[in-house]
Parts: C-alpha cells; structure tokens; sequence
C-alpha cells in the first residue's frame, strides 16, 4: 500500500514541479532589455556587493569568491551589510551608484525595496546581478544567478512524506519577506499536501531580532506546548533558522521529530552529526564557485561592450543531503563523490 501511495504522489510531485516551471521559467526567460554599454577598456572596475547580513556563513563564502575572482582581474570589491534593516537598501543603492561603481551584486534580498534603484542603475549602464534573490522577473536586473527554490522544497517534502505517516503534524518555518524562501515554501506545501501531511503552523520570521535566538525559542514554546508529542516533523527554509531549531528540539528531548532544512554551509556539516532529529538539508555549497564564475562571465561581458540580455534566469538544482550520505569532514556534500580526487571545503574544528 505504501509502494502504491508513494508512487501516485511521486507522479504529483513531477507534475507540480513541472507545472511550476513551465509558468515560472516561461517568465523569467521573456526577454528584457539588451544592455550594451561603452567597453571599459583599462578602467578600475569596481563592484558592490549588498548582503540583507553578512554575518551569516553562506555571506562570508560567496563574499571570499567574488573577492578572489575580482582579484584575478584587478578589480575592487566593495561590501555593504544591512544588517537586517532592509529599507537601508534603498539609500545603499543610489549610494554605490554617485560613488562610480561599475556593477552590483544582491545576495537574497527582498528586490521590491529596491526596484526603483535598480532600473535606476540599468538605466545608467550598471549591471546588476541577483544571487538566489528570484530576480529574473524584476526590470533592470541583468540576471538572476540561483536555485531551483521550488524543487528544494518539493525534494524536503518528498523525504518527510516517505517517513511520516497521513495526518502527520508538522510545523514549518520560513522568512516571507524573501521571495525565495517564499517559493520553497509553496514547492514544499504542494507536495506535502500530496502526502497527506497536516501543516499545522507556519512560523514566519520578518526580520526582528536575534533569527538564530527567535528560531530556537520559537520551536521550544510549540514542543513545551505540544505534550502529547504530535509533531512529527519540522521544516525549515534556510540553516540560519533550522540550525537552532534542531538544537531546541534536541534540548527537549524530541530527537523524535524529523527536521528538514534548505541551505548548506561549513556550519551545518559541524553540528548535523550532533543534531540527530536534523535528517536532510537541500544541500547547495558544491554549487557557489559555478555561481560566481557565472556571475563575473556576465561581468566581464558587459565591460567588454558585448550585448547582453536582461532579465534572464541561470538555475541550477541542489542535491539532496541526508545523514547516511554526510560527506567526510571538511568537505561539503557533492552528490558526484569525489572527496578524495579534491582539496577540503572547509578547516575542521
């Protein structure tokens, strides 16, 4: 019964992803404006790069990247943190461009605060390149460089709905104030649907205080609350969040519950073995120094005066991670293998 079951929602599932990108894909590949600016010729570049908070891991991987490419063409790399107070982009924004910059880079902001500004700068011949912002669809982005949102979230749905049972409860955490996150949520609440699971709340963290303090309070005041144990499953849509969710519900005592999470980093691979309720990560690192390179390709392709594009949408799919499959340490997960044949990701502590 549970082969026939597992297969009618397995077909559910490609059918609703499919469905999804169809509309989606369709969009965000209409083409925008050309951009063709005058070549930069021997001119310093430099490029800004706007982080929502950089005190985050993945934000200090991708930050080392852009500065190592840059570096290799002698140019400058310029960082703005928010901090969490994204109406401050917007000023960011008109700032970097009276200062000269020659290209912006958005790491997973919310782009409607700051759309203005960034037709603004096509409009000056500023390239603008989104990272995981869902940007395609927004004017005067020169491309959106990220993940396949949907997906990510129909794969996490997939693992607990193989685990769980119909009519199972389980509580999900997200941050709807970034679109990405917002489409994950919708991928995974379709396929757990399919599954029969029953979603009995939604956390939605909107940028107030502590996220690695609220998540860990959060989840505990559910469990104390939840003393017959019906939750059976957590999910949570980025590691910042779903870090110190596990370690509430390992402080518990309901290593019982199975948490699933998007967005992998040095930090995850440290506390997952520690954690044993946090059972499959939509894992993504392998894929960061495919995404910058693609992010200065563009770059450099523009400053050359070549004609490109705007508003197109470059995804590529993470992998799912479960524990039996962690890598060794110091590594990140790579569903190709191959640990030994390449350097460590990361120095183990």
């Amino acid at each position: 019964m549970r082969s026939v079951r597992k297969t009618r929602c397995t077909v559910v599932i490609f059918m609703s992803v499919l469905a999804f990108l169809s509309v989606g894909v369709g969009t965000c590949f209409a083409d925008g404006p050309v951009m063709k600016i005058a070549p930069k010729g021997n001119k310093k570049i430099t490029i800004g790069v706007m982080d929502p908070n950089a005190g985050i891991e993945v934000a200090a991987q991708f930050n080392k990247r852009h500065s190592a490419e840059a570096a290799k063409r002698g140019w400058d790399v310029r960082f703005v943190d928010l901090k969490d107070n994204i109406p401050q982009g917007a000023t960011n924004m008109e700032n970097m461009m009276s200062a000269g910059y020659d290209g912006i880079i958005l790491h997973w902001i919310p782009l409607r605060a700051i759309d203005r500004q960034i037709k603004m700068a096509f409009d000056k011949g500023i390239p603008v390149v989104s990272l995981i912002c869902q940007g395609a669809r927004t004017p005067g982005i020169l491309a959106e460089i990220g993940f396949m949102e949907a997906a990510h979230g129909a794969m996490l749905a997939e693992y607990l709905g193989n685990r769980l049972q119909a009519g199972d409860r389980v509580v999900t955490v997200s941050i709807p104030m970034l679109e990405k996150h917002a489409i994950q949520l919708e991928g995974f609440k379709g396929v757990a649907n399919a599954y029969k699971l029953n979603l009995v709340q939604n956390l939605q963290f909107q940028f107030s205080g502590d996220p690695v303090q609220w998540a860990y309070d959060q989840i505990t005041n559910i469990l104390v609350a939840d003393a017959k144990k019906e939750i059976k499953g957590i999910y949570v849509s980025t590691e910042s969040l779903g870090i110190p969710a596990a370690r509430a519900a390992h402080d518990r005592g309901r290593d019982d519950i199975i948490l699933v999470m998007s967005d992998d980093s040095a930090h995850v691979y440290r506390e997952m073995p520690k954690l044993p309720g946090l059972q499959a990560v939509a894992a993504m690192s392998f894929h960061e120094k495919l995404l910058n390179e693609m992010i200065f390709d563009l770059f450099d392709k523009v400053f050359k005066g070549e004609s490109v594009t705007s508003q197109r949408w470059y995804p590529t799919l993470g992998s799912l991670m479960t524990r039996d499959k962690l890598p060794p340490p110091g590594y990140v997960y790579d569903s190709c293998g191959g640990y030994k044949s390449r350097e460590p990701d990361f120095q183990v502590k």
